[in-house]
């Protein structure tokens, strides 16, 4: 059966597919698979974004074409607190192990009107309830549906999430470079990160989130709230990752409107402040 798996995984890379990661913390681990083609990523529609401002002298952005998801050799220390809204985390930058959230508080014992996934206790920062609530409500208000299906992940979860991948992709370090974050390298770490989904797809997470109501939604509306989308379409180079629709960031009501009106996605605004 084993050896089945390994010719599955095999295809799967040769035929340049790419897996979406998923991984959860709440007491216990939760994991799902997807694969996107190619064809299929191609076929997913871009947000509205803004042309969006260079910003020079980051050593990310001289990553060559074919190898956009690459870590660059000189890994540093974030330049702000984990706590900072605004703090810079990405493939250049890490978070120590040692970090964690001071203020984790559960998501769907404090949210109405949101379906948390499998019942999971799934947790987030206090700072982020009031506005996480208001933008649910006003989605409800719209007829749209939300549920989530992952939060805050500790830098060991993450390590186990990055460990399991990269065990599914063969061992192909690129391959999963390219969809699941190094310890210490994810957004989730800091307590401000959720991945969405919707009733629409059965609460699934797959590239078909980015056809539903609910995605369109969040793309129009979730700046509003201080929610900000992490790795948008058409910015793999920039951002290091695949396009994921469903992922949000909350930086805070007045950081995401200053974002919005830089012209800039979340990654370059944050290196111009970092």
């Amino acid at each position: 059966m084993s050896k089945i798996i390994s010719t599955i995984i095999a295809f799967f890379l040769s035929a340049n597919t790419y897996t979406v990661v998923y991984m959860q913390e709440s007491g216990e681990e939760t994991e799902q698979t997807t694969i996107i083609t190619e064809d299929i990523v191609q076929k997913i529609p871009k947000e509205k974004i803004s042309p969006i401002k260079a910003v020079s002298g980051n050593p990310a952005e001289t990553t060559t074409k074919s190898s956009w998801w690459s870590y660059p050799s000189n890994i540093k220390q974030v330049t702000r607190s984990g706590d900072d809204l605004l703090v810079l985390v990405n493939k250049e930058y890490q978070l120590p192990s040692t970090y964690a959230p001071t203020d984790l508080v559960s998501i769907c014992n404090n949210v109405t009107n949101v379906r948390c996934v499998n019942n999971t206790n799934f947790l987030i920062r206090n700072i982020v309830i009031s506005d996480l609530q208001e933008m649910v409500n006003a989605a409800t208000n719209d007829g749209i549906d939300l549920s989530i299906r992952s939060a805050y992940r500790s830098y060991t979860t993450q390590q186990s999430t990055y460990n399991y991948w990269l065990s599914m992709n063969g061992g192909n370090v690129g391959a999963t470079d390219q969809v699941s974050a190094r310890p210490g390298h994810s957004q989730h770490q800091l307590g401000t990160a959720i991945d969405f989904s919707s009733g629409e797809i059965n609460d699934g997470l797959s590239g078909t989130f980015a056809s539903t109501k609910a995605s369109k939604w969040l793309a129009d509306n979730a700046w509003k709230y201080g929610f900000v989308i992490g790795y948008p379409a058409g910015y793999e180079s920039v951002t290091g990752y695949m396009y994921e629709s469903w992922h949000y960031r909350y930086i805070g009501k007045t950081n995401a409107q200053d974002m919005v009106n830089s012209g800039m996605i979340l990654e370059l605004y944050l290196r111009s402040l970092n």
